[in-house]
């Protein structure tokens, strides 16, 4: 009787093809990851109207509001009223183009572009973290244009100045961005998302001591300035900021740097955190 031999056919487990699966995964995640960031800056380069609009409305706000406000409002520790609103303005431009990034993804969920990067082969998250790296360059671009007002508003810009403030503004807008695609992932109505944006941003910028100080308001309004998350990015802003230029930030501030930090960490984690649940894997 013959006997027959079966050639096992079971792989290794610690085969090379194994072995580099993870690494495909992740290769392949990151280019999903560049090509969106890519096609969302493309988008914004052919359409530059809007964020264009919204940066000279910030430098006509700097420059007239601030320079005009002078010789109203005496100084404050020796520091200018247009210096110390300066980091603060140019947040408001950084939290307005963070939050509205979940615009764009809901309009790519409409038009059904969203359903086609979905299917490709990458993690669905890939999708939400291409859109903030793009606002994250575009705000990194905005904010270094900005800065370089400062010597306007009387605030010597130095190369640390400078640095600080266009990474403090970037790690800004990222924080937000995050924000705002999560809204644009919790709310599928176009309309229900634009009116929910316009009603988390206002009190956002007029609660945040971007133009006045937080410790000359009264007890129940600077509550509601330390639940803000947009005060604590103000204020890590005007410490770098500030104090690269040798003025320093009137009073003790908000927080110490290391706090606002922390905070806006947290904010991002935990915006990253229900943004992947709510997208899945």
């Amino acid at each position: 009787m013959s006997t027959v031999h079966h050639r096992s056919t079971t792989r290794p487990p610690d085969s090379a093809a194994d072995v580099d699966a993870p690494e495909h995964g992740a290769v392949s995640a990151t280019r999903a990851i560049v090509v969106i960031a890519q096609r969302d800056l493309i988008r914004q380069v052919k359409h530059p109207g809007m964020l264009v609009s919204q940066a000279m409305q910030m430098v006509f706000i700097v420059v007239i509001f601030g320079v005009g406000f002078n010789s109203m409002i005496r100084p404050s520790d020796g520091l200018p009223f247009s210096a110390y609103v300066f980091p603060g303005i140019i947040a408001i431009q950084v939290v307005t183009v963070g939050i509205n990034s979940g615009l764009g993804y809901a309009w790519d969920r409409e038009f059904g572009v969203l359903r086609e990067m979905l299917v490709a082969p990458a993690p669905k998250m890939c999708l939400p973290v291409g859109k903030i790296f793009a606002t994250g360059t575009v705000v990194c671009v905005q904010s270094a244009i900005m800065l370089l007002l400062s010597p306007i508003l009387e605030v010597p810009l130095t190369p640390a100045g400078f640095a600080y403030g266009t990474a403090a503004y970037t790690f800004v807008g990222i924080v937000f961005s995050s924000i705002g695609l999560l809204l644009a992932t919790a709310i599928t109505r176009i309309q229900t998302l634009q009116s929910s944006v316009s009603l988390a941003t206002f009190p956002m910028l007029f609660l945040s001591g971007s133009v006045f100080r937080p410790d000359d308001l009264p007890a129940w309004l600077s509550g509601l300035i330390t639940v803000n998350p947009m005060s604590y990015g103000v204020d890590l802003v005007r410490h770098l900021l500030l104090n690269a230029a040798g003025t320093g930030v009137p009073g003790s501030g908000l927080a110490h740097p290391l706090v606002d930090f922390a905070v806006l960490c947290g904010f991002l984690v935990a915006g990253f955190t229900a943004i992947r649940i709510r997208v899945g894997r």
